[in-house]
């Protein structure tokens, strides 16, 4: 396997991590009505979806590198 397609494989992995921190943080600041830890939460999981983005898009374009 091409060295940059485990390296977008392994952010991919890495970004389970913010997937599952984020919804946490928003549940815990919605019932503390804490509203920086919301916010937290929503830029983790905003986080989470640029990782996952630029994982697929950068394995999709070394796959079908000609």
């Amino acid at each position: 396997m091409n060295k940059r397609i485990s390296n977008y494989l392994k952010l991919l992995v890495i970004s389970l991590i913010p997937i599952f921190i984020g919804p946490i943080l928003i549940h815990f600041g919605n019932l503390k009505g804490k509203y920086l830890i919301t916010i937290l939460g929503i830029i983790v999981c905003l986080v989470a979806i640029v990782m996952i983005f630029i994982s697929l898009f950068g394995t999709i374009n070394e796959l079908f590198k000609k």
